[in-house]
């Protein structure tokens, strides 16, 4: 749009020089001065000639700056997809997974829970009595107490031993596990793999002994931090 202005006005100024010419072709010859000097008819010619001389480049200068212009006007950017930023987002999902994966292994317990025998007959050890049995063994504590011949009252000793009912319902005396596990306790005074176990409700004390590595004539120091299964 700019470059057909630029030719009109070439035009424009080329059609007004021409007139200008005729009409000064036209005019009629200057009268001689006194003295005999007339002015040259042709100094005007010559003037008007330089101005449309002129006028021709600098219309044609402006018609090529503008050109240039338009020429050397950068092209406009376009928008592009980055891939850099779709890679980025596939790593952040990666990460994400390995860390939920990498949670759910830390939030396993230390060992495999094994699955211990339950006896026909079991001898109470120090810090056990038979509601401790009846949850580690999944027993109806009434049935366990009505096979022994025990009521709720009774007062049972360490070196009892009691006989474990086969097919008897399971505990229904509320939650059989008393505390969350698997996880650590702390030993005090006075505590065995045994008493601990009745601590947690349904762990076994073999379990316990397993997964610590307790084996033969071993003793708990107070302090001592243990893994429960």
């Amino acid at each position: 749009m700019k470059k057909k202005r630029s030719i009109f006005l070439v035009v424009i100024i080329l059609f007004f020089a021409m007139g200008l010419v005729a009409c000064v072709k036209s005019a009629a010859t200057p009268m001689p001065e006194p003295g005999g000097q007339q002015a040259p008819a042709d100094a005007t010619q010559e003037v008007m000639a330089n101005l449309v001389e002129h006028a021709t480049q600098t219309a044609v200068a402006l018609a090529g700056e503008e050109t240039t212009a338009e020429a050397t006007e950068p092209p406009k950017p376009t928008a592009t997809p980055e891939p850099q930023e779709e890679a980025e987002g596939e790593e952040e999902e990666q990460d994400a997974e390995e860390e939920e994966k990498q949670e759910e292994q830390e939030s396993e317990p230390a060992t495999v829970k094994e699955e211990y025998p339950i006896p026909d007959s079991y001898t109470l050890q120090p810090g056990e009595f038979p509601y401790c049995i009846a949850r580690r063994f999944n027993i109806a504590p009434g049935t366990l107490l009505n096979a022994n011949n025990l009521n709720r009252s009774s007062v049972v000793y360490p070196g009892t031993t009691l006989t474990i009912p086969k097919n008897a319902p399971g505990f229904n005396e509320g939650a059989r596990s008393l505390r969350q596990h698997p996880t650590t306790y702390t030993v005090r005074g006075g505590d065995t793999i045994y008493s601990i176990a009745c601590l947690f409700g349904d762990v076994f004390p073999e379990a316990i002994a397993d997964a610590n590595d307790l084996k033969g004539a071993y003793t708990l120091n107070v302090g001592q931090a243990i893994k429960i299964p």
